[in-house]
């Protein structure tokens, strides 16, 4: 059992070594992007509100449900 638990961890050991090291060198990106996405995350939730609100996303519900193949929209409400 102590080998099968050695030959387990040691691949997920290094796996994740390798990932740190690499998470690290990629830091400044990713927090840059981060900012950036979390700013259009912000601005999607205000228009999905904004939507709401106006009931414009029946709309666009209403348009989507219309453009879609008629086996997508059985699929989708089956169950």
């Amino acid at each position: 059992m102590l080998l099968f638990g050695l030959g387990a961890s040691s691949p997920l050991l290094a796996v994740g070594i390798l990932s740190r090291e690499a998470m690290s060198k990629a830091r400044d990106r990713l927090l840059s992007a981060g900012r950036h996405l979390k700013t259009a995350l912000g601005v999607a939730f205000v228009l999905v509100g904004a939507s709401i609100v106006t009931g414009a996303d029946k709309q666009i519900e209403t348009a989507l449900v219309d453009a879609s193949p008629q086996w997508l929209t059985d699929l989708t409400t089956r169950f």
